[in-house]
């Protein structure tokens, strides 16, 4: 005489919880923990180069990515920290570049921004290195000692220039 069909559904039941019970038993005595691999924290020099842009920031096609690519790239394989700011306009320049020398930027970098104020900027700070990236027909003004001004072309190989040269007198 064969099972009846409450009996049949109580062994399929039996064999699903056998079988679930043999899987889990196999995955912890395997002792491979099933986690994400540990993230790395990135570890800097204690130098920094800086961007200030204009109100674009770093935004696909604005005057600011190409520069701000440039700077992460050389940072991978410098180690230099970089950061960027944008500015709103004109009026605030003055105010973060003052905030970009007191943060003891190794290297200013601005593009997009009023060229007249980043080379009051750089007058005033003898002791800071400014690079502002013109755009083709854009004047730079009289530049100081410390101003170099570099066509969107050459900007990120003169940035990567700097930022290895900073990487190389870092502490």
């Amino acid at each position: 005489m064969g099972l009846g069909r409450p009996a049949k559904i109580r062994l399929a039941i039996g064999v699903v919880v056998a079988v679930a019970a043999a899987v889990v038993a196999l995955v912890l005595v395997s002792g491979k923990p099933a986690t994400a691999p540990a993230a790395h924290a990135r570890v800097y020099l204690n130098t920094t180069a800086c961007l200030l842009t204009n109100p674009s920031g770093v935004a696909p096609g604005g005057p600011g990515a190409p520069v701000w690519a440039a700077m992460q790239k050389a940072s991978v394989k410098t180690h230099v920290m970089v950061s960027y700011l944008p500015a709103t306009g004109p009026a605030e320049v003055p105010g973060l570049l003052n905030s970009l020398v007191e943060r003891r930027c190794g290297v200013i970098v601005a593009t997009g921004t009023a060229p007249d104020r980043i080379a009051a900027a750089a007058k005033a700070n003898p002791h800071q290195q400014f690079i502002l990236v013109v755009t083709p027909g854009t004047a730079a003004g009289p530049l100081t000692p410390n101003t170099q001004a570099v066509s969107a072309a050459d900007a990120p190989a003169r940035i990567g220039q700097a930022i290895q040269t900073l990487a190389a007198h870092a502490e």
